[in-house]
């Protein structure tokens, strides 16, 4: 099989054939390309906020037959690579290292959560506190794949949403991730944690509803990520019901984040990711959602595609060696953001899944 792919605005196209190994590799005969005229590719989508560990936010167990469908239902949809950030157990990391990468998409996970004592859902994460976050954290490195998931806040009655570390535990825990290899995301809804978590060295920002431009160049300057998630904060908010506190402060806090998007600086990986509000299959919507929100709609789909693939050192695609990966779509995403959740075809190891 024979790919012929051009760069938008350049005139020359190359071709790609398909070697034996399901790799890209210089044609070396004239073979019929079969597989459409006139669409848009890209390599391959991506999620970098998924739990693929369940379809909704619940409490139970990660039950690997399930895992494995959801897996598959991400090559189906052209989504390659996945950024799983944790669940109650390790049942992901354990589930997709059995799987063949034809089986799942490419992936980075944490295992199970770490919170304090009553800041999260009870019994869901490790809880510890300042004295035992760093042996806390070298345990979840071991069972994790690349990562440590933080809950850096977490809403109390009467009080709102309240950090659940200080400065010295967020620090403590970030060193002990860097020193096993592993990135460290944090969960922030709050509005003072974001900036402490920053300062600290976390490497990627979950949600972080009140970031501000300051954080974002310094997060720019370090190669760091935010994940906004924000068809996640609006399914939350409704949630909620519009009169709560709850709800008031997630919205202050996506008016931020609309006031931030526009003028992300560079160097800075804005990422999509799902977050249960869909599934990482649907990670288009949250492209259009960036759009809406504010991003330029080429960041905005870098940010569910390309700048995923960069963030994790994952090959770009598209180049003798890679993989031969490839997503067809009818339009130019950029400008019908919309066609990101409906391929048309689906090329993963040179295999057509769609």
């Amino acid at each position: 099989m024979q790919v012929s792919l051009r760069v938008s605005g350049q005139a020359d196209a190359h071709v790609l054939e398909v070697d034996d190994g399901g790799r890209w590799t210089v044609p070396t005969a004239s073979r019929q390309i079969d597989l459409g005229e006139g669409w848009w590719a890209l390599p391959g989508l991506a999620d970098a906020h998924a739990h693929l560990a369940s379809d909704e936010l619940n409490l139970e167990r990660g039950d690997p037959a399930a895992i494995r469908r959801r897996a598959f239902a991400c090559l189906e949809n052209g989504v390659f690579v996945v950024v799983d950030k944790g669940w109650n157990d390790d049942s992901v990391v354990m589930t997709l290292s059995d799987l063949p990468p034809s089986s799942r998409p490419d992936y980075e996970a944490a295992a199970r959560m770490i919170s304090v004592p009553g800041g999260y859902y009870p019994g869901f994460a490790v809880e510890t506190d300042t004295s035992g976050i760093s042996e806390a954290v070298a345990e979840a490195v071991g069972d994790g794949r690349g990562w440590v998931k933080l809950v850096g806040d977490w809403p109390r009655r009467g009080r709102g949403a309240v950090a659940n570390f200080d400065a010295e535990g967020l620090s403590a825990a970030v060193a002990a991730a860097h020193a096993g290899g592993a990135r460290v995301a944090i969960h922030t809804m709050a509005p003072e944690v974001p900036g402490m978590a920053v300062a600290a060295g976390v490497d990627s920002i979950e949600h972080g509803l009140f970031l501000d431009r300051d954080d974002l160049e310094k997060l720019a300057a370090r190669g760091g990520a935010w994940i906004p998630t924000l068809i996640r904060m609006e399914a939350t908010a409704a949630m909620l019901g519009p009169d709560s506190s709850g709800a008031r402060l997630i919205r202050a806090g996506l008016d931020n984040v609309a006031g931030l998007l526009p003028g992300v600086p560079e160097g800075l990986a804005v990422l999509a990711g799902t977050d249960l509000a869909v599934r990482s299959s649907e990670v288009g919507r949250e492209v259009e959602a960036l759009v809406t929100a504010g991003l330029s709609p080429e960041r905005a789909v870098e940010a569910a595609s390309t700048s995923v693939r960069r963030y994790l050192g994952v090959p770009p695609g598209f180049r003798p060696g890679d993989p031969a990966d490839a997503v067809f779509f009818p339009a130019d995403p950029r400008e019908e953001p919309g066609v990101l959740t409906e391929p048309v075809a689906v090329l993963r190891g040179g295999i057509r899944l769609r």
